[in-house]
């Protein structure tokens, strides 16, 4: 990977580069639709990364060119927010920048990047090119000591205020910390995060993309924390974890009432899915894969019956249901299969025996094609460079 990063640098900037770097994506082992509401999470970094080669200059301009998708210029001279950045890659380094100014040091560089990580697979492709980019400003300019969650933060901060998109912190921190972590986010704006090891000893993990878009959905996935935020609201509180679980099932004809149905079942699906984080937690540390296969499961279900994001207006054809399902057939249901993401379309995650595994890369190639299909390991590097 150096030498094709050498080679394209040089074409690019006729010049050699100094230093190289890389970042993983990343994928949700448990957790889903809990962060908003400052629920508990388990995610994990993954062996898809994206690659830099970099040059330090001695002003304040970036270039990047990044394979696949152009190259752009961003004058840090200006760290204000730029109106035709919006939706732009160029806005993430200046946001970046502007975020790090505050207490660290930035500078010019030249870059060339390379991802090996499919857009629209729920790997967190934005957070890998947000990290490595902080990264990169972290090791030609501070030394490498801005602390890991500072540079999950100035990712945030730039797709939230520069590029234009609310965010969590799950793919920053999924991307940034390495390995497999457990996350909670009672405080959200300084989560903790508990790093684990496990080998996942005769399991692998595989993503699936069903190849449904995700365009359109924007208000599929806003109303799921909505929900979440009117039934704390009925209990006079602003999130979901500041409510006591056994007065929601206590009150749930009122709930219903006042929020609706879907609603109280979305509240429900936030607290037991907490408790399936909790399980997976203890079952990770004592190495019980089948026992996060099992919670794995477990989260696909409350997923489709009470969150509802598995399928798009209830069909199950073409819809990360239907993709698990499949995964659950192929592998003799001994895999755990559920979503990746956000839900409704997209893509899955699923942890299957490895003796079992041939049967289900053939069943899924046979109903997605040969490139659908990614089989993954979770990497335990952080953002970091090249040696």
């Amino acid at each position: 990977m150096k030498n094709y990063l050498n080679e394209k640098f040089v074409t690019t900037y006729q010049e050699q580069p100094e230093r190289y770097f890389s970042c993983g994506g990343r994928f949700e082992v448990l957790g889903n639709h809990t962060d908003h509401n400052h629920g508990l999470c388990i995610a994990a970094t993954c062996d898809l990364s994206i690659y830099a080669a970099v040059k330090q200059r001695n002003d304040k301009l970036v270039h990047v060119l990044s394979e696949g998708f152009g190259f752009f210029e961003v004058d840090l001279n200006n760290l204000e927010k730029v109106d035709d950045e919006d939706g732009k890659p160029a806005s993430i380094v200046r946001g970046i920048a502007s975020y790090l100014s505050n207490d660290f040091k930035y500078g010019g560089f030249d870059v060339y990047l390379k991802s090996e990580i499919p857009a629209g697979i729920g790997a967190s492709s934005s957070a890998a090119y947000e990290l490595v980019i902080a990264e990169i400003f972290n090791a030609l300019y501070n030394q490498g000591e801005i602390p890991l969650m500072t540079l999950c933060k100035a990712g945030q901060s730039a797709e939230r205020n520069y590029f234009g998109k609310r965010c969590g912190l799950l793919d920053q921190i999924g991307v940034a910390y390495g390995g497999l972590v457990f996350i909670d986010f009672e405080q959200i704006d300084n989560p903790q995060v508990l790093p684990l090891r496990t080998a996942f000893k005769d399991y692998s993990f595989i993503i699936v993309d069903t190849g449904t878009s995700h365009e359109g959905l924007s208000e599929l996935y806003s109303s799921i924390p909505e929900d979440m935020y009117k039934v704390a609201d009925h209990f006079k509180k602003a999130f979901l974890r500041e409510v006591d679980y056994e007065e929601l099932k206590a009150n749930k004809d009122e709930i219903i009432e006042n929020c609706g149905e879907l609603a109280y079942n979305r509240a429900i699906h936030f607290f037991e899915e907490n408790l399936r984080v909790e399980q997976a937690l203890k079952a990770i540390q004592d190495n019980e894969v089948e026992v996060l296969v099992k919670l794995m499961n477990e989260s696909r279900k409350s997923s489709t019956d009470l969150l509802q994001n598995m399928c798009l207006n209830g069909v199950k054809k073409d819809s990360p249901l239907e993709a698990c399902e499949l995964i659950n057939k192929a592998s003799h249901h001994k895999a755990g299969a559920k979503i990746n993401g956000g839900g409704f379309a997209g893509s899955v995650i699923a942890l299957v025996p490895d003796d079992e595994l041939a049967d289900v890369i053939k069943a899924v190639k046979e109903k997605y094609g040969k490139d659908r299909i990614y089989k993954i390991a979770v990497r335990n590097e952080v953002p970091s460079e090249l040696k």
